[in-house]
């Protein structure tokens, strides 16, 4: 439903200024109530209002301002299974142009006046896990009334000395440390927080904006290219214990990566002393940047963030922040869950006392208009980064890649205790995919509950490892007394229209959707067993505790309740649309990975084998490599002969279960592979020799195969030997391989009868160890 814009103007008679006034707020704060979009009574895809605001201005005393409430849309995407909890108690908003320290200062003068002296900031709290997330936390309730043009409010207070500054910073720093001291691991496994190591995931820059073509419109600018922004070797690991160093001259970084990886817990590590001693970092979420209101840059970054201190502090704070740029950093995590967008917005001249819209302010961040000697840092899921205008996009991007296998193999044997030793040895041994999966910090949780909880036997897929832990439904203390089957419909089909409209927030009406109209949200948190929520909530939202779970759930649905022609309609954006992603991976396990069924099973299989057709990008061949590896092996064989035969993954780290899923899907394909690039892909000696097996099995010789710029030297000679009489022409340009590795390779040349020129970029025509030359930039050609 549309709000209509309630404007609030000056009157001359004081009395009939309060009469309006109040009778204005109470008609602006009743339309508030209601609800923003009427949950649909059928699943059926629906649009979502564009923002919009309507601002009229005839003086700095009298602006009106009619917005929506904030919209979260999106749970954190963390290594961790974060707990949410959002209020939605906003009611209205109406902002001048007075900054917040002066409109404070009128209201400390004129306390004793009407109501339209008064200003007050009412938010939502948020909990994570063990404690609050720093941040605007759910919807804001800010109800700011401007003095009437007939006041006058009193000036600023003058100036204060740099070590005044200097402490209010350091209160907004100490305050933030303790909101964010805690991450938890999953209730239920066998160790806390405390006991676990401290272990970090491989980070190496990406050059995400080069996959894909930019639109003939727009200039191109190379966003990770350039001498002046060059900080890393892209063919090298980026240290995380000085990234924030390293980066503080680029200006703008983005941290990426899928599900799971760890992105929101290393962007938290980031605000640690031993990180940023000599910084104040501050961390928000974009999930609560969901309000459609005009900010001040300090009531973005400090007003909202630290509401529980007082004013006096943040405006000294702020200060602080203007007069030392180069020891700030902003991290804004989640941009793939922020309900708004960049898209359309354009950089403007902008001050540091007027009031923008959000997209706007964020804009000028990302462009430093605002903070221009500062650091800001995004976390994203992939696909979303891409949507981001060029002009606006980060100078460098890191993806966040696995944890190295000593300590995901120490995180394992911690979280699975007296079982670690069982449960290790029979999945190497009958499903090795799992422990490949493991070295992402979410799934190695997950894998070891499930296998702590279930039949280990039975486990061989991510799709049966969420199956598992949901299966523990059965076991929950849910007063109503539901069943598991009985569940996916409701909770399924919600989760569904959830996805379809870009949110994770529920409420009660779409909880009435459901059929589940009997109860409420506090009968509905369910409790699992030992474990925790599959909700969190209160009387006016609920959320389910993990993206994926909400992504599982409507999988399920999808799978299971829809109704076939509804289906037949879906199926296609859910194979097309990254950001349908999870839910494919998870459909593909439940239709293609066990027994085949009719109607859904074929149709997705059409859709698929459609999609192998066309032109993927390297994200969309890894995420398409994940899907298979939730089929039954008769839908693998049966799917391979559709897949391409150019394989480019240039540029873009290798993770362990792509890997392994590379190499058991190439001895599959019925026809021989063109090219295989993997060029700058931080491959490791583990994933060097998985994909190498999965070479030495093809049916057909490879023609095509580029090893180049991934540093595993002699190491690697062994396993690259193995697969040398699969591969036509072989280019190992730059990969620390010694003399005496080349000798080995020529050795075995000789051995199998080929010629030198099968492996380039190790000796000359003649025969000759060549010098190894320096990596290449980021985007050139490799012949």
């Amino acid at each position: 439903m549309e709000r209509n814009t309630t404007k609030v103007g000056v009157q001359t008679s004081d009395d009939q200024n309060k009469k309006e006034t109040k009778k204005d707020n109470l008609e602006v704060q009743e339309a508030s109530t209601m609800s923003d979009r009427s949950p649909p009574k059928k699943r059926q895809k629906t649009s979502v209002p564009e923002s919009s605001t309507n601002t009229s201005i005839s003086s700095v005393s009298d602006v009106q301002f009619q917005p929506k409430p904030p919209v979260a849309t999106s749970v954190t995407d963390s290594s961790m299974m974060l707990v949410l909890s959002l209020s939605q108690e906003g009611k209205t908003s109406t902002l001048g142009t007075q900054t917040t320290s002066q409109l404070l200062a009128a209201n400390q003068a004129n306390e004793d006046q009407s109501a339209l002296n008064r200003q007050s900031i009412n938010m939502g709290g948020a909990t994570v896990g063990g404690g609050s997330v720093v941040g605007v936390q759910g919807n804001v309730n800010i109800t700011t009334i401007i003095t009437p043009s007939n006041q006058t409010a009193s000036q600023p207070t003058a100036p204060c000395s740099d070590n005044i500054l200097e402490e209010a910073a350091e209160a907004i720093r100490q305050h933030q440390l303790e909101k964010l001291k805690h991450n938890e691991v999953i209730p239920g496994l066998t160790v806390g927080q405390s006991a676990l190591p401290d272990v970090y995931q491989s980070l190496a820059e990406s050059n995400i904006f080069n996959i894909k073509n930019p639109p003939k419109q727009e200039p191109f600018h190379p966003s990770t290219e350039g001498n002046e922004i060059r900080r890393f070797d892209a063919s090298k690991q980026i240290d995380f214990h000085n990234l924030l160093t390293a980066m503080l001259g680029i200006g703008f970084m983005a941290l990426i990566g899928p599900p799971g990886c760890g992105k929101t817990t290393l962007a938290k590590r980031l605000t640690l002393p031993k990180r940023a001693a000599h910084f104040l970092v501050i961390f928000l979420r974009f999930m609560d940047l969901g309000y459609e209101t005009v900010l001040t840059p300090q009531q973005l970054l400090i007003d909202f963030p630290f509401k529980d201190l007082n004013q006096t502090t943040k405006d000294n704070a702020f200060q602080w922040m203007l007069k030392n740029q180069e020891k700030c950093a902003f991290v804004l995590d989640g941009y793939d869950q922020w309900s708004l967008s960049l898209s359309n917005i354009n950089q403007a001249d902008m001050s540091y006392e007027k009031p923008s819209p959000i997209q706007q302010l964020v804009a000028n961040l990302c462009c430093k208009n605002l903070f221009s000697k500062s650091l800001i840092t995004f976390t994203s899921r992939p696909h979303a980064i891409l949507s981001i205008p060029m002009h606006l996009r980060p100078k460098v991007t890191v993806v966040v890649g696995d944890l190295p296998t000593d300590g995901m193999r120490v995180l394992f044997f911690a979280f699975a205790g007296d079982h670690a030793d069982h449960l290790w040895t029979t999945w190497n041994s009958n499903a090795p995919q799992l422990i490949q999966l493991c070295h992402n910090p979410l799934l190695l949780q997950l894998v070891v509950y499930a296998g702590l909880s279930g039949n280990v036997d039975q486990l061989d897929t991510i799709t049966n490892v969420f199956l598992q832990f949901l299966h523990e439904l059965e076991n929950s203390v849910y007063k109503k007394g539901l069943k598991f089957p009985e569940l996916i419909e409701p909770l399924g089909g919600m989760a569904y229209d959830g996805m379809d409209r870009k949110t994770v927030v529920f409420t009660n009406e779409n909880l009435k959707t459901t059929g589940l109209d009997d109860a409420n949200v506090q009968d509905f948190v369910i409790k699992v067993a030992s474990w925790t929520n599959l909700f969190d909530g209160d009387k006016a939202t609920f959320y389910f505790i993990h993206q994926s779970l909400q992504e599982m759930f409507a999988a399920m649905y999808i799978c299971m309740k829809m109704p076939d022609s509804e289906f037949n309609n879906v199926v296609h954006e859910v194979v097309y649309k990254s950001h349908w992603s999870m839910v494919r991976r998870f459909m593909c396990g439940l239709l293609l990975g066990g027994d085949p069924k009719q109607g859904k099973s074929e149709k997705l299989r059409t859709q698929l084998t459609e999609f192998m057709k066309h032109e993927m990008d390297q994200h969309q061949l890894i995420d398409l490599l994940s899907d298979l590896q939730e089929c039954s092996d008769d839908e693998k064989n049966s799917l391979a002969k559709f897949l391409p035969v150019k394989f480019n993954f240039s540029l873009t780290p290798i993770t362990s279960s792509t890997a392994h899923a590379l190499g058991q899907i190439l001895p599959k394909l019925n026809r021989p592979v063109e090219r295989l690039d993997l060029h700058i892909c931080n491959l490791n000696l583990e994933s060097l020799e998985m994909i190498c097996k999965g070479i030495s099995k093809l049916k057909h010789k490879m023609k095509y195969l580029d090893l180049s710029f991934n540093e595993f030297g002699d190491d690697g000679v062994g396993i690259i030997r193995d697969c040398l009489n699969n591969v036509r022409k072989l280019r190992l340009e730059d990969c620390g391989i010694s003399d005496d590795g080349k000798q080995i390779l020529g050795g075995e040349l000789q051995r199998l009868g080929l010629p030198l020129s099968t492996i380039v970029g190790l000796w000359d025509e003649n025969g000759l160890f060549s010098c190894n030359s320096a990596a290449p930039k980021v985007g050139s050609a490799v012949l």
